[in-house]
């Protein structure tokens, strides 16, 4: 159910709009998602007019988050248009393969100066992490890590590499990164900032 709410800022009213979504919850929820879309999800028997005047009183709020969130890139709908695309469907099938050559290089590449012994390496596309590893020395990567710049992608290896010698993120484990990629700081930082753009669009 398609609804606004209005705000004066800076003298200039702005027409802010929201969904409700009723599910099987005892209270109401709110959800900001990059792009500014903001859902409310609501019980099932909940007012409409008890909700809005809900909204009314965090309006203020509502609006704040929504400024946070409006110019961020919705990277959810855009691998959801790229997987309803059957160009970039294609493209992306192109790139695992690649990534499963690459990666694969140049994680021998560097642990034979790093060390460790890993169990196996996966490409998948993980929303939350660009690289992991696991307790049994599975190294898993993000195939998306192929449209970011190779030194970049060389930082995820070697961090992950890294943990096959120190599980936890302490400051030997920071030390032995910093030895073979000691720019690591700055291909964190770029995507921390750049993350979001490495879509096939």
């Amino acid at each position: 159910m398609r609804n606004s709410f209005t705000i004066r800022d800076n003298g200039t009213i702005q027409t802010i709009d929201y969904t409700i979504v009723r599910s099987k919850r005892r209270s109401i929820g709110f959800e900001v998602r990059p792009g500014g879309k903001i859902t409310v999800r609501i019980p099932m028997r909940a007012s409409v007019n008890t909700v809005k005047e809900i909204i009314e009183d965090k309006k203020d709020w509502l609006y704040e988050m929504y400024l946070k969130q409006k110019d961020k890139i919705d990277t959810d709908s855009l691998r959801e248009a790229e997987r309803n695309d059957p160009r970039t469907a294609y493209l992306e099938k192109k790139y695992r393969q690649a990534a499963k050559r690459y990666i694969y290089e140049r994680v021998e590449y560097y642990i034979e100066m790093i060390g460790g012994h890993y169990s196996s390496i996966r490409i998948g596309d993980q929303k939350t992490r660009w690289g992991s590893c696991s307790n049994n020395g599975t190294l898993s990567f993000s195939w998306r890590l192929m449209l970011a710049p190779p030194r970049v992608l060389d930082y995820v290896v070697i961090h992950e590499i890294c943990h096959l010698t120190y599980m936890d993120h302490s400051k030997n484990f920071w030390d032995l990164v910093s030895v073979y990629d000691p720019d690591y700081k700055e291909h964190r930082k770029w995507l921390k900032e750049n993350g979001d753009s490495l879509i096939l669009s």
